[in-house]
C-alpha cells in the first residue's frame, strides 16, 4: 500500500509540474505564416504585432509570407505543423469562417485543426467610386441600378471574399440588379475603376482611406454594422436603409491544435501586450486596423458566431465559387 501511495503521489506531482517545452517556452524563433503576400494589410499587421511579440517573449517572431488559395495553403500548411507553438497563423474570415463553406474540400477543418490565440485586429470594407460618380451614397447606386439594363458592375476582392458577400447582400436587400467582376488586389481594381470599367469597388478601409482622404476616391458606404472610428465620417450602408448588413475584415492568430494550453497562454498574453503598446496600436490605426485583442475563448467563440453569420448569407444570397 505504502508502494502504491508513493507511486500515485509521484504521478500527481508530474502531472501538476508544467511540461518543460512549455516552462520554457518559447526557447527559439517562432514562425508566423502569413497567408498573403507581402506588402498588403494582413502582411503589415503580421509584421507589426510580429516586432511587439519578441519584444514580449525575448525571441524573434519571423514573419514568413505563404500566399495561395484564398488563404488555404498557408492554414493546411499550419495544420500539418508541430503542435508546439513554434508555427503560427494569420488567420482571417476567409480561413476560419467563409473558405469552409464554399469549397468542397479546404483540407483542413476550422473548428478541430487549430487552437485559437487571440484576434488581432478588424478593417471594415468600405464601397468607393470615382470622385465624378453622380451618387453620394450607396443607396443611391443601388436603386440607380434597378433602371440599367446590366445593373451596378462592382469590383471585389474576389469571388467568396467578404467584400463580395457583403454587397451581394445589400444588393439582395435593396432588389439591385448587381454584376460581380473579381480582382486578385486594390490595384487592378481601383485601375479599372478609375478607367470606368466598373462602377464601384468593394475593398478594405485600410486600401482606399489615404485615396479617400486625398479626394481620389469617393466612399459611399461602409459595410459594418456602425461608423469606424477610424474614419467617422462615412456612414454605414444599414443606415442608409440598404438593410441589415455587418461584414468586414478580421484576423486572429492560430496554433496547430493540441499545442499545450500554458503556450497557448504564453502567446495570448505576448499578443495581447503587443496590441496595448500604443506604438504598436498608433501604427495599426494609422493604418486604418482597428486593433482587437482578447482571450483565447473568445476568439474561438466569436469565429464560431462568424461561421454561423456567413453560412445564413451565403445560403439566402445563393453564392458560389463557380
Amino acid at each position: 500500500m505504502t508502494i502504491l501511495r508513493t507511486a500515485l503521489a509521484a504521478l500527481l506531482a508530474l502531472a501538476a509540474t508544467p511540461p518543460a517545452a512549455a516552462a520554457d517556452f518559447p526557447a527559439h524563433p517562432i514562425n508566423l505564416i502569413v497567408p498573403f503576400a507581402a506588402g498588403g494589410t494582413t502582411d503589415l499587421l503580421a509584421r507589426t504585432v510580429a516586432g511587439g511579440m519578441s519584444r514580449q517573449l525575448g525571441q524573434a517572431v519571423v514573419v514568413i509570407n505563404r500566399p495561395g488559395a484564398g488563404t488555404v495553403v498557408a492554414a493546411q500548411s499550419v495544420a500539418k505543423a508541430p503542435a508546439d507553438g513554434y508555427t503560427l497563423l494569420v488567420a482571417s474570415n476567409a480561413t476560419l469562417a467563409i473558405n469552409p463553406l464554399l469549397m468542397k474540400d479546404v483540407g483542413y477543418s476550422p473548428t478541430d485543426s487549430f487552437g485559437h490565440v487571440s484576434l488581432l485586429g478588424t478593417v471594415p470594407n468600405v464601397v468607393v467610386a470615382r470622385p465624378d460618380a453622380p451618387w453620394t451614397t450607396l443607396v443611391q447606386a443601388l436603386d440607380q441600378a434597378r433602371e440599367r439594363p446590366k445593373g451596378l458592375a462592382y469590383g471585389s476582392m474576389g469571388a467568396g471574399t467578404s467584400n463580395h458577400i457583403g454587397m451581394e447582400l445589400v444588393g439582395l436587400q435593396r432588389s439591385a440588379t448587381l454584376l460581380h467582376v473579381p480582382y486578385k488586389g486594390s490595384a487592378p481594381a481601383l485601375v479599372d475603376l478609375m478607367g470606368g470599367n466598373v462602377d464601384v469597388v468593394v475593398d478594405t478601409l485600410a486600401a482606399t482611406l489615404p485615396q479617400v482622404r486625398a479626394g481620389k476616391l469617393k466612399a459611399l458606404a461602409i459595410l459594418s454594422a456602425k461608423r469606424s472610428p477610424l474614419a467617422p465620417e462615412i456612414g454605414t450602408a444599414q443606415e442608409q436603409g440598404a438593410g441589415e448588413v455587418d461584414l468586414y475584415s478580421w484576423f486572429g492568430i492560430v496554433a496547430p491544435a493540441g499545442t499545450p494550453a500554458p503556450v497557448v497562454e504564453r502567446l495570448n498574453a505576448a499578443v495581447r501586450a503587443a496590441l496595448a503598446d500604443p506604438g504598436v496600436a498608433a501604427t495599426l490605426k494609422q493604418a486604418a486596423i482597428e486593433p482587437a485583442g482578447s482571450t483565447p475563448a473568445r476568439f474561438a467563440e466569436f469565429a464560431a458566431r462568424q461561421r454561423e453569420l456567413y453560412a445564413r448569407i451565403i445560403e439566402r444570397t445563393r453564392i458560389t465559387l463557380n
